[in-house]
């Protein structure tokens, strides 16, 4: 649940190239999220060549936990584990802490080293009140974004092997209904969820995958118009993707 939230609410991590690097929020984007999503995910780098991307934060004012209405204060960046050698991290605000409600940037930079496909690990606190009541600080872990490093040839090898992936849903805007694909290199059991922009669940399905491409077939009817994001996850990694519900 945790993770949900976190994810909804639009903590990831940066980099800076030297101590004076900074990103610029972009108070334009008003939808909370992640810019870019888990689904778009970061560019890949290359050995020796320095690399610069930006996260834009925006985070949600509200959500809900264990049934109860809960005021976001702040969600705080604590560290970053997995990281490509040579690339760093960066926030903006400069102590990661990620008001409720407010916009935010992380920049990563600096000249990778190594060759790899690094899976990124984030650990944040987030903090809350509910009924003016503040809340215990709950410590998470913010999974699903990771950075390819190639060769300084910039040739890489393509594999037709699947990937865990959350594809766009169809139709889009959704009406009566959906349908939801993604693909996964393992099967299992993956949980499937909807949030509206409120950060509240207004859609859960447990779905056994099977390896390769699977889809189902999401009601959407008793929804509201307006924006969603759906969750995907597999016990391991939560990936996400926009949709969009026109309404009767």
């Amino acid at each position: 649940m945790i993770q949900r939230i976190l994810l909804l609410a639009g903590i990831i991590f940066g980099i800076s190239l030297t101590a004076s690097a900074q990103c610029t929020p972009d108070t334009s984007i008003s939808i909370p999220g992640l810019y870019p999503d888990t689904i778009t995910g970061l560019p890949a780098g290359t050995v020796g060549t320095p690399y610069n991307q930006v996260i834009q934060v925006v985070v949600f004012t509200d959500t809900t936990f264990n049934g109860l209405p809960v005021l976001i204060t702040n969600i705080t960046i604590t560290s970053v584990s997995g990281l490509p050698p040579g690339i760093t991290y960066q926030c903006v605000p400069s102590n990661c802490v990620f008001p409720g409600g407010g916009n935010g940037c992380i920049l990563l930079t600096g000249t990778p080293t190594t060759t790899g496909n690094y899976p990124i690990q984030v650990n944040l606190d987030v903090n809350g009140t509910t009924f003016g009541i503040p809340l215990p600080s709950q410590p998470a872990v913010l999974n699903g974004y990771s950075i390819l490093v190639n060769q300084s040839t910039g040739l890489t090898t393509l594999s037709s092997e699947p990937v865990f992936k959350l594809l766009p849903n169809y139709p889009n805007p959704a009406n009566e209904y959906t349908e939801v694909s993604f693909t996964t290199p393992v099967g299992g059991d993956f949980k499937f969820s909807i949030y509206n922009i409120l950060g509240r669940e207004v859609y859960a399905q447990d779905v056994r995958a099977k390896r390769g491409l699977n889809t189902n077939r999401v009601n959407t009817s008793e929804m509201s118009a307006g924006v969603y994001l759906m969750l995907l996850d597999n016990g391991r990694e939560v990936i996400t993707r926009k949709m969009v519900v026109s309404g009767k």
